[in-house]
C-alpha cells in the first residue's frame, strides 16, 4: 500500500483553511456592516436636505420658517406624516425653531440596524436654516 496516494485533506490543511476563512470574516463583515449603515444614513441626509429646501421655499413665500410640518405639505412634506416623517430607518422631526430659525433632526427608528445605544456608526443627524450639518463626521 505504499504506492497509493491519499485522496483527501489532512487535518492540518483543514485547520489552516478554517483559520484563513475566520480571519477574512473578521475583516470583511464589519466593513460590510459599516457600508450598509452609511448607505442607510443617506436616506436621512436626503430627507433633511429636502426639509431644508421646503423651509427655504416657505421662507421665500411667507418671510419666516416654521416647525409646524402642516405648513410644509404644499412644498413636499408627506400629507399623512403629521409631525413625524419616516425616511427609511430614520425618523425626521423638528427639534427647535422660530420665525427666523429651524433645526430638523433625523433619529434612528427603534428596532432598525441604525438604532444603536452608543450612537456608534449610526446616531442622529441635524440640519439648520444655515445648512449647518451636525455631527459633521456623519455627513461625509
Amino acid at each position: 500500500m505504499r504506492g497509493k496516494k491519499s485522496k483527501g485533506f489532512t487535518i492540518t490543511e483543514l485547520i489552516i483553511t478554517m483559520a484563513i476563512i475566520g480571519i477574512l470574516s473578521a475583516i470583511v463583515i464589519p466593513m460590510y456592516t459599516n457600508h450598509i449603515r452609511r448607505a442607510r444614513r443617506s436616506d436621512a441626509k436626503v430627507a433633511l436636505e429636502n426639509v431644508r429646501a421646503m423651509e427655504e421655499q416657505l421662507r421665500a413665500e411667507t418671510g419666516s420658517y416654521t416647525i409646524d410640518p402642516a405648513q410644509l405639505v404644499s412644498f413636499g412634506w408627506p400629507n399623512n406624516a403629521g409631525n413625524i416623517y419616516d425616511a427609511g430607518d430614520y425618523r425626521i422631526t423638528f427639534v427647535a425653531g422660530t420665525a427666523s430659525t429651524f433645526l430638523a433632526q433625523a433619529t434612528p427608528r427603534a428596532g432598525t440596524r441604525q438604532d444603536r445605544s452608543d450612537g456608534g456608526a449610526a446616531g442622529w443627524l441635524r440640519i439648520d436654516e444655515n445648512g449647518t450639518k451636525t455631527p459633521a463626521d456623519k455627513w461625509k
